[in-house]
């Protein structure tokens, strides 16, 4: 058996959202139902200053990349990802290449 391209991204993405996606989510956007089962990444990054010079923090940032099919549509800003009882209100967009989607979160 022959597989399409889309078929072996489809096959691979599903294997990340099993394997490489540590928390589940409930999503409630701000229209509709919640989805509640929601594999997600959640990464938070601090930004240092250069090496160069004394490190300090500039902040952090927090992301959550999901799979596009387990939502059925992109987020948007105000809609609401609750991961072991705290929530996570999307602030916008930052990817969505069709399969997966990654929003900025506060």
């Amino acid at each position: 058996m022959t597989l399409t391209i889309s078929e072996i991204f489809d096959q691979a993405a599903e294997k990340v959202r099993t394997t490489g996606f540590e928390h589940t989510a409930t999503f409630t956007p701000g229209v509709g139902s919640p989805v509640e089962d929601v594999a997600v990444d959640l990464i938070t990054a601090i930004e240092d200053q250069p090496g160069t010079l004394d490190a300090q923090v500039w902040g952090t940032d927090t992301t959550i990349e999901y799979l596009l099919d387990d939502i059925g549509s992109e987020a948007d800003e105000g809609d609401v990802f609750t991961i072991d009882g705290t929530d996570y209100t999307v602030t916008r967009v930052l990817q969505n290449d069709g399969r997966f989607v990654k929003v900025a979160v506060k």
